[in-house]
Formats: structure tokens, sequence, C-alpha cells
């Protein structure tokens, strides 16, 4: 092959590109050769068999890469399929084209952590809802574990579960039958049957897959567990374990030579270093974290990470740093995404809280307002804790603009916002906004001293690195001495969870009817 091809170049009907990082030369045709070609193949009528046997190829590479990208030589697996990728998707759209499902199947399989890793929204789920249109022939567990990976991949980043539902349970259904006792042994597929737990507000199913799945033979899914454990632990107030779990599965990826999962970890470490008020350990994970997406080249659930920064670096009044971390995140993300991503909304509501803190009111409550416009658009339950805590943000600035009756408005619409889905710590974020509001309106510091324990029931801790609630408590503290203060919040820290959210709604959503 080598001499044909030399020669195919320096006839000039071939152009050669050397690879980079260590890869394979690349050759490509002019467009005007390519055209003559596919008409004389087209001619001999072979032209159904040559794709067939390019869409072969194309699948037996992406399937032998696949594990591949979970092992510590995962660096030079994304880099051979970042340099193959538009092959590889036209391999896909051949087989859906052709309605040839299995193989359509175990593409998108083979592809879909490829994706996760890559961090490329738009193609990869619209191939996925064309896949999951089709009917497998083939019922084996392998194409079951397919079927998941291709209805979580349709779902596209934000999760839209509601969209792909039906086809998920089943897919699930048939998996648990072929495999009761063990885990997928694909990153996603495990993913599928947690996630749809979450989905129909029933964690305590998810956590009993989570010890199920810690059995694996799979040696990456038994490191991912402890990770899934501490998210979802964060998630539903679980905090008294949930850090725990996240460094059990930090050793467990260090061990494996796994950048991506390093990275993972460390930004949800990174997490709860900032409620601990930890900002300088925080800034550590998330570099460390952006270090590795970095040098891997993998910057699909780690896109975020600049926002993270900006974030952290505004709690220690490095303005000028949050800015920076900031754009350079919004860039990166542009250069990336086509239109307004996920990603996108939460450095909007970053951008909102640091203007808030310089002082840019007006900039603030446009922003917040903007992100709410934006966000109605959305289907996904998975996005109402955002959403929750941008009208909580908003309220406050609308208080600082001094319209108290919008910002008990805005508060009585977050809390409802929050309350409607599983994820805990937005809610006590409204609820730290709701003290804030009722210090603000001259309510007993008792009663604010009773909410903030409130919030902390809810989430599992107090957020040490919130905007506004730390220098509450304090001031509040202060006024009643350490003693009394103690004995408040404490009693609002021992309130069951629905009087905790009861308490809060009658702050708001009583004064509201009031005003109405």
């Amino acid at each position: 092959m080598l001499p044909a091809l030399s020669g195919l170049v320096d006839k000039s009907i071939l152009g050669m590109a050397e690879g980079q990082d260590g890869l394979s030369p690349r050759y490509r045709m002019l467009e005007t050769v390519r055209a003559y070609g596919l008409e004389r193949l087209a001619e001999t009528g072979e032209d159904a068999t040559v794709r067939d046997a390019f869409a072969a190829y194309y699948l037996d590479l992406a399937e032998t890469a696949d594990p591949g990208l979970r092992a510590a030589g995962q660096r030079s697996w994304l880099r051979e399929l970042t340099a193959e990728q538009d092959n590889l998707h036209a391999a896909l759209r051949w087989t859906i084209g052709r309605r040839q499902a299995d193989t359509a199947l175990r593409l998108v399989r083979a592809l879909g952590w490829y994706w996760i890793l890559r961090g490329q929204p738009g193609e990869p789920e619209a191939l996925a809802r064309q896949v999951l249109a089709l009917e497998p022939r083939e019922q084996t567990p392998r194409m079951a574990e397919a079927r998941v990976v291709c209805a979580m991949t349709a779902a596209g980043d934000s999760w839209e579960i509601d969209i792909v539902r039906p086809a998920l349970a089943a897919a699930v259904a048939d998996l648990r039958r072929w495999s009761p006792d063990t885990a997928p042994a694909h990153p996603i597929a495990a993913m599928g049957e947690p996630m749809l737990a979450l989905y129909d507000r029933d964690p305590d199913r998810a956590y009993a897959v989570f010890d199920r799945y810690l059995t694996s033979e799979d040696s990456w899914v038994r490191a991912a567990v402890p990770l899934l454990r501490g998210t979802f632990g964060s998630m539903l107030g679980r905090m008294d374990w949930a850090e725990a779990d996240c460094r059990d599965a930090l050793a467990a990826f260090r061990a494996l030579g796994e950048a991506w999962g390093t990275a993972a970890v460390l930004i949800q470490l990174a997490e709860f270093a900032r409620l601990r008020g930890e900002n300088a350990a925080a800034v550590a994970a998330l570099e460390e974290a952006e270090a590795l997406g970095q040098q891997l080249g993998a910057w699909g659930d780690l896109s975020h990470i600049g926002g993270k920064l900006a974030a952290v670096r505004l709690r220690l009044g490095d303005f000028a740093g949050a800015h920076a971390d900031l754009e350079r995140a919004e860039r990166e993300e542009s250069a990336r995404s086509v239109g307004p991503s996920d990603s996108a909304i939460w450095f909007g509501l970053v951008r909102a809280e640091l203007l808030y803190r310089e002082g840019d009111i007006a900039a603030a409550g446009r922003t917040c307002s903007g992100l709410l416009a934006h966000m109605a658009e959305r289907q996904s339950s998975w996005w109402y804790g955002v959403q929750a805590m941008i009208q909580a943000r908003l309220a406050l600035i609308t208080l600082a603009d001094g319209d108290e009756a919008r910002c008990r408005a805005l508060l009585a619409e977050a809390l409802r916002t929050a309350t409607s889905w599983v994820e805990l710590p937005p809610v006590a974020d409204v609820i730290d906004a709701i003290a804030v509001l009722a210090q603000h309106s001259g309510e007993c510091a008792t009663a604010v001293a009773t909410l903030l324990g409130a919030a902390h029931a809810v989430r599992s801790c107090f957020d040490e690195g919130g905007l506004d609630a730390p220098a509450v408590r304090d001031s509040v503290r202060a006024a009643l001495g350490a003693d009394e203060f103690g004995v408040a919040y404490e009693r609002g820290r021992s309130l069951p969870r629905d009087d905790a959210l009861a308490l809060a709604a009658s702050v708001v959503e009583d004064s509201v009817a009031a005003g109405g």
C-alpha cells in the first residue's frame, strides 16, 4: 500500500499531512478527485459493498478503542478517534440509512464514551435518536447494553430523560433480565438504571444499584461506583459519607492511571471544600482537574471547570481572576458548541454573582432574567435546581435594588421550582436566600437563625462558601449571642425536611398572599 500511496501523493492525486502526537500520516483527496472516484465506484455496482466494508472497519476500530478510553493509555486512543471522527460518523450515518440496526447500535455503544470525553453536543444525540428508532435483530446482553447507551446518548447532555424514558426503561429492563446480578461494563450503560431511578424520584433504588455494582468485574466501574455514590449523596443531602466515597474513588482512579476519572472526582472534592469555605483547597483541586483535562484533550464533563474556578475566586475576593477564568471558559465553550449550551447557563449564573458582588446590580439582574428566559425553553427536570438558584439570585438582586415585594415573589417561585426535583442543595440555597430576606425585612433574629439551621438540615451542612448566608449568620449570632443563636439554629437543624420546607414557605408565601 505504501508505494501506491506515495505515487498518488507524487502525482498530487492525494495530499499527505504528517500525523500529530505520534499518529500516522493523514491522506486526503481533492474534492474533484473524490467526486470522480465516487462516480466510477457507482458504475461498478459495488458502492454498497465498499461502504459496508468501510463501516465494518470503523466499527472494529471503535470497539477496539472503547475500553482503552478508560485505561492508562486513554490519551492515545482519544487522539486516534478524534482524527477518525468524520469517518466514524460517516460509517454510522451509512448504517442508519441502510437500517442496519445492530451495527448502528454497536457503533453508538462503542462511540458513546468518546462523545462524553470530547464533549461535542448536538450531532451525537441527533445520531443516537435516529438509531433509537431502529429495531435490532440481535437479542443479547451486548445489544441490550447498546440500547441503554443509545437512549442515554439520545437524551443529550441536558439529560432530557423524559423524551427517551420508554426506550430507556425497556432497555434497562432487558439488560436486567440478561444480567440481574452484575454491572454493565460500559459506563454509560451502568448509569442508565440509576439515572432512571432518580428521574422517577426513587433515589433509594439508585443506591441499591450502586451496591450491586460494587462487585463488578470491570475495574473502571468499581472505581466509578464511589464517585457516583458521592455525587448522588451530595445531591440528596447525604454529605456525611459522600466525601469519603469520593476520596475512595480518587484513590481507585489514580491507581488505574485514569486521568478523566481522576479529574471528575477532583471537581466533586472541590465542591466539598467550597462548602466548608476552604476556597484555596477548592482552587487547587480544580486546577489539577483542569490540567488533567488539558493533557488528555477531553472536554466533555470537564468543560465547566473554568466557571467553577471563577465562582471560587469570586469567594476569595479575586474579582480579576474570576473574570479571567470566566472569559476563558466562555471562549472555550463557544468554540466547542453550536448555540447556547448547558455550561453556558452555569457560566451565566457565575457572571451574575460576580456582577452582584461588584455592585453592578442592574447588569446582574439582566443576566439572571436572560438566563431564566432561555431556561423556559428547557423541559428536563434536571435543570430545576439551577433554575431555582438563578431565581433566588435574582430575588436577592431585586432586594438590593429596593423591591422587597418582588423579592418575596421570586423566592416563593424559587422554592416551588427547587422542591419539584430531588436535588437538595438548591433547595437549601433558596432557604438561605429566604433567611437573607427575613433579616432584611426585620424578622426576629431567632427566626433567621432557625431558617439557617433549616437550610443546614436540608443540605446536611452549612454553606460556608455562600455569597450571603455566612454574613447573615455572623450578624444574627452577634445579635443573639452564641448560646441563644445555637439554640435557634439547632431548632432549625433538627426539623424534618418537610417541616423545614414549610417554615421557609411560610416566610415568603404568606407575605406574598398578604401583599396580593
